[in-house]
């Protein structure tokens, strides 16, 4: 994950964009970020997430993609 313009949310990565916050999708470009997640408030640290059906999908797959690795 890049270190630049995105930030780790409640262990989810986001990409923010004045207080709304945007799923970081890895080998899309940050300017293409289409999927809102929600909003973030940098002065009170608080994030208000929204629940549409887009954003639960993402949430599915990105969790997907963190099962276990094994070391051989």
């Amino acid at each position: 994950m890049p270190n630049h313009g995105v930030e780790l949310i409640d262990g989810i990565p986001v990409i923010l964009k004045g207080s709304d916050m945007f799923a970081f999708q890895p080998g899309t470009p940050i300017t293409n970020n289409k999927i809102k997640l929600g909003s973030y408030n940098t002065t009170t640290h608080i994030a208000s997430w929204e629940y549409t059906e887009e954003m639960k999908k993402w949430v599915e797959e990105f969790q997907i993609g963190l099962s276990p690795r094994s070391r051989k």
